[in-house]
């Protein structure tokens, strides 16, 4: 089984083991016993419709009974750039807030707003200025603060037709079944005894709300290249109980993106990885105590629950775009 894992990604154990560099080689031969079979059930189907899905990920994410709840999240972000090596920049800490509503179709709407701060990767302390140590540039560092993200889970996912029309790619999620036409919603997950990690990715292409023309140090160019990766692990006897509304989630967060805008790098080659640790949580009562502080002195509407439906989604881009203007 093992080696069947590693053959899939083009490579084998052994090569692995020689070329990796991290003492793979020293590691006991694994040899599952019959005892451990039971335990290593990595591919044993248990949501197997488009419904069974959608359930199983709302639960892991957030709340199917449609109750308020949070998530949080830090991290750290890295410049990677062609030829040289990847760089830490800056960590980020922040929470979201908001609910998901079962529709009368099984759908369920996703109702969300959510803060964060960058911070100093020496002491943690949130960064207002920002020397760029990649340009030189001294910048005003603005704060993750998207007032909606206002959108549907379906048990089918979005046709790309209309959307190629307007400029936007998506990647469809569900591997096992992309190329069925009816586009069912589906996640990659994993089982091992009583762990079940599910994982939600979201790559997308969208034209830049940032005209490079205009933007000349702000905008990295005509597109956005954007993939966001998700995981979530949690309990899977939560996951199958059907009394169960939310399962009590760990997880990470990794995003592939260009230069944040504030960060004045203009059409530089490279792009930012971003990585972090999540958990979902309550409330903002579950937060630490000088998020919340923080968050209180500059941005209090964040530490309430979004209950404006009629806001529509909206990106950091868009929200740079409004609160500034081009820097000569």
């Amino acid at each position: 089984m093992l080696d069947n894992l590693f053959n899939t990604s083009g490579m084998s154990r052994r090569s692995l083991m020689i070329g990796g560099g991290l003492g793979l080689a020293a590691l006991p031969a694994l040899a599952p016993s019959a005892a451990d079979a039971a335990f290593i059930n990595i591919s044993e189907p248990k949501f197997d419709t488009a419904a069974a899905m959608l359930e199983l990920y709302i639960k892991m994410s957030g709340d199917t009974s449609g109750k308020n709840y949070g998530g949080w999240y830090s991290g750290h972000a890295f410049a990677v750039r062609p030829g040289e090596m990847i760089t830490p920049l800056f960590g980020f800490t922040g929470f979201g807030l908001g609910s998901d509503h079962r529709q009368p179709d099984g759908n369920f709407h996703h109702l969300w707003k959510e803060i964060g701060f960058y911070t100093d990767l020496k002491t943690g302390a949130v960064l207002e200025t920002w020397n760029n140590p990649l340009n030189g540039e001294n910048c005003d560092v603005m704060p993750i603060h998207n007032r909606s993200v206002n959108l549907t889970f379906a048990q089918n996912l979005p046709d790309p037709a209309p959307m190629k029309k307007v400029g936007v790619k998506l990647m469809n999620g569900n591997f096992a079944k992309a190329d069925d036409p009816a586009r069912p919603y589906g996640v990659p997950y994993a089982v091992i005894g009583d762990q079940i990690s599910v994982f939600s990715d979201s790559v997308g292409q969208v034209p830049n709300q940032l005209d490079p023309a205009i933007w000349k140090k702000e905008s990295t160019g005509g597109k956005l290249s954007v993939g966001e990766f998700f995981m979530l692990t949690g309990s899977l006897r939560q996951a199958l109980d059907p009394a169960v509304t939310r399962v009590d989630a760990t997880g990470s967060w990794t995003r592939v993106g260009p230069y944040l805008p504030w960060m004045l790098m203009g059409p530089s080659e490279g792009h930012l990885l971003y990585r972090s640790a999540t958990r979902k949580i309550s409330g903002p009562e579950a937060l630490p105590k000088d998020l919340v502080a923080y968050t209180h002195g500059r941005y209090p509407a964040f530490l309430e629950f979004p209950d404006d439906w009629s806001t529509p989604i909206e990106s950091s881009w868009e929200v740079f775009k409004r609160e500034n203007k081009p820097r000569a």
